[in-house]
C-alpha cells in the first residue's frame, strides 16, 4: 500500500497550474506549519498577482500569527486578506478553507500551497472535505522548499504515507477513486 501512495503522491505533486481562471476567480490558501513564517512569506509572493484573495490557514504548534502579520508580509492591507487562528489539525484548517468558498461563491479556482511533503496529505484531505460538502473547485497546488533548501526528509515523507493510509480508512482523506475522477474532469 505505500509503495502506491508513494506513486499517487507524486501524481499529485504533477498537476499542473490551472490558468484558465483570473486572479478574480482565484484564492490562494497558505497552509502554515513547520518553518510557517517561511510558508506564509512564499506564500503570499503569489499574492495578488495570481489571486485576489489570500487565506492563511490556521496553525497548532508554531507560534499564532496574525493577519497583521500576514499584512507585513504583503506590505499592503486588504479586505481580501483573512487568517484561520488556531487549528487542531489539517482537516480544521480544510473546512475552515470550504466554509469561506460556501461564502464566496465566485472563487471557482484555489492555489493550494504548502511544504512538499505535505502537499498531498493536504490536497486530498481539501478534496474530500470539498466533495463531502459537494463544493466542488478547481485547486492547482505549489508545493514549497524549506528554507533549508531541502523539499522534506525520508522520515516525513514516510510519516504523510502512513497518515495518509490511516486517514483515508478514517474517511477524512480522499480516495484514489476521488482523485482519479478529480484528475479526469479536470479544466486547465
Amino acid at each position: 500500500m505505500s509503495l502506491e501512495i508513494c506513486r499517487r503522491m507524486i501524481e499529485i505533486l504533477s498537476i499542473p497550474f490551472a490558468e484558465k481562471f483570473s486572479p478574480e476567480q482565484s484564492a490562494i490558501l497558505i497552509m502554515p506549519g513547520q518553518y510557517q513564517n517561511w510558508r506564509i512569506e512564499q506564500g503570499t509572493k503569489l499574492w495578488p498577482r495570481k489571486a485576489k484573495h489570500l487565506w492563511v490557514a490556521g496553525t497548532r504548534d508554531d507560534p499564532l500569527y496574525s493577519r497583521e502579520d500576514v499584512v507585513q508580509y504583503v506590505r499592503t492591507d486588504s479586505p481580501d486578506i483573512l487568517c484561520g487562528g488556531w487549528a487542531k489539525h489539517t482537516l480544521w484548517q480544510r473546512e475552515w478553507a470550504r466554509d469561506l468558498l460556501l461564502k464566496h461563491q465566485q472563487v471557482g479556482h484555489v492555489i493550494l500551497t504548502t511544504a512538499a511533503y505535505h502537499l498531498p496529505r493536504c490536497f486530498l484531505t481539501f478534496l474530500q472535505t470539498l466533495q463531502k460538502a459537494n463544493c466542488h473547485r478547481e485547486i492547482s497546488l505549489v508545493s514549497l522548499l524549506n528554507p533549508t533548501g531541502q523539499s522534506f526528509t525520508d522520515d516525513q515523507v514516510q510519516a504523510e504515507i502512513d497518515r495518509i493510509g490511516i486517514y483515508q480508512k478514517k474517511g477524512y482523506v480522499a480516495s484514489f477513486a476521488q482523485l482519479d475522477l478529480f484528475l479526469a474532469q479536470r479544466i486547465v
